[in-house]
């Protein structure tokens, strides 16, 4: 049984926990991290769902609930650890965005970007969870979130937040 921790939609504790696959009653939120493993050169990691879950077969960045008593940063940084085996430490992870969506469930969204260098890591992907990677430059990735094979939720958090993005890459990216 996985256990969540209940927020109110700004982002303060409620003080019950939720249980994923259960409703989640009205007015109770949960954390939902996502992270963009980018590359120190800026390739964009996306990985492609497993075909027996929810948006199978589609591709996105990492992601998944923060666990009850964990932070958003530790969250991330275990989800990155668990679907892709990148490791990262917290000084690591930059925020982009904080946003509350309703989407299957309430969720607050607490999205960074993590860079890191493919030479010093191995991408394993977590079994049951992803079948297939690709790093892509930010352009062609910025192109890619628009087709059909991208999560549409994820495009439309990524493309309401896309200047942050741009930001970021420009500050951190490694041009060579």
């Amino acid at each position: 049984m996985e256990l969540w921790d209940a927020y109110d939609q700004d982002g303060r504790p409620l003080g019950f926990d939720l249980v994923r696959g259960e409703p989640i009653p009205e007015g109770a939120w949960h954390v939902v991290v996502e992270i963009y493993a980018i590359t120190t050169d800026g390739r964009v990691l996306v990985t492609k769902r497993h075909p027996d879950k929810h948006w199978g077969n589609y591709w996105e960045t990492t992601g998944g609930a923060s666990l009850k008593g964990e932070t958003p940063e530790e969250g991330a940084i275990r989800e990155l650890r668990e679907e892709t085996g990148i490791r990262v430490a917290a000084e690591q992870l930059h925020p982009v965005y904080v946003q509350a969506r309703k989407e299957r469930s309430a969720a607050i969204f607490h999205c960074f970007a993590a860079f890191f260098d493919p030479q010093e890591q191995t991408i394993r992907l977590q079994e049951g969870e992803t079948v297939d990677y690709q790093l892509l430059p930010y352009e062609e990735f910025k192109q890619f979130v628009r087709t059909e094979e991208f999560t549409a939720p994820v495009r439309e958090r990524f493309f309401d937040h896309q200047a942050l993005f741009d930001r970021l890459m420009a500050e951190h990216v490694n041009e060579k």
